[in-house]
């Protein structure tokens, strides 16, 4: 899933939650309230996530952020049973570009 929305969306840069810049960058929010969720952060510093943050990146589920929670919650609790339906091959083509857009490159 990540590697599609870096796909989709090159202004987008990942950061691992246990990493120190997350910490940085959600000075706020605490660890464990960091690892509950994703979280986007806009240019202007404001936070926004889970359904919140989805319907930043996909713009037409702001007319519903009910929609865009529940979404992105159905999704994130199904991520070892949706993991299944991925091949290996799009799973090594997707850590490439996670890799590559996290070293800044």
């Amino acid at each position: 899933m990540v590697a599609r929305v870096l796909e989709l969306n090159r202004r987008v840069r990942p950061v691992a939650l246990q990493d120190s810049l997350a910490a940085e960058l959600l000075p706020e929010l605490s660890a464990e309230e960091r690892m509950r969720s994703f979280h986007l952060v806009d240019s202007s510093g404001r936070v926004h996530s889970a359904g919140d943050g989805l319907a930043e990146l996909i713009p037409i589920l702001r007319r519903s952020p009910r929609v865009a929670d529940r979404l992105y919650w159905l999704v994130a609790g199904n991520r070892d049973r949706l993991g299944r339906f991925i091949p290996d091959i799009a799973r090594r083509q997707a850590a490439r570009r996670i890799a590559a857009r996290t070293d800044g490159k």
